[in-house]
């Protein structure tokens, strides 16, 4: 009887990481104008730089202004590919830009030596620049489980808030 009686707290205790399970990821766009909103969404002209981003899109000011600071440069050939899922080195490197962009010291973006090349630091892409191991270990992106830095794994708008989050935190 007291295994019957357990088993509805033990589901709602267990429910809100099954929840984070099944959150979506987020899109590139989103990446984006999440990170422009928490910096003040100062207005700045929705015509971009990008082919693939319409003026009419929720996102175009902040990937406009994003591109004007430098913080992205799309996926190649002038296109952004807004609608594609974020991976998480594309959000350890729009958070390290934005902070060289915010003038942050540089001994705040280091990265200690060999830490790229741990279990899966190889699968990162040629221009994340060590960006995801410098998020990990500073502590602004969780570690995937089993302590890996997952370059090519998706980002859901929970991960993101909790980043900002510490990314802004005094």
């Amino acid at each position: 009887m007291k295994a019957l009686l357990a088993l509805p707290l033990l589901v709602l205790f267990l429910a809100p990481a099954a929840l984070a399970a099944d959150e979506p990821p987020i899109t590139r766009a989103q990446l984006v104008g999440t990170l422009w909103a928490r910096l003040g969404a100062v207005p700045f002209d929705a015509q971009g730089p990008f082919s693939d981003v319409s003026p009419a899109c929720a996102q175009a000011s902040a990937i406009s202004w994003a591109a004007c600071a430098g913080l992205t440069e799309g996926t190649g050939d002038g296109r952004f590919t807004p609608d594609r899922p974020a991976t998480r080195e594309e959000a350890a490197v729009l958070l390290r830009r934005t902070a060289r962009w915010l003038e942050w010291p540089e001994s705040a973006l280091f990265v200690p030596d060999g830490l790229t090349a741990c279990n899966d630091g190889e699968g990162s892409s040629p221009w994340a620049e060590g960006s995801l191991p410098w998020a990990c270990t500073s502590g602004l992106l969780a570690w995937s489980p089993g302590g890996r830095l997952d370059p090519q794994g998706s980002l859901t708008a929970s991960a993101l808030e909790a980043a900002l989050d510490r990314f802004f935190a005094p």
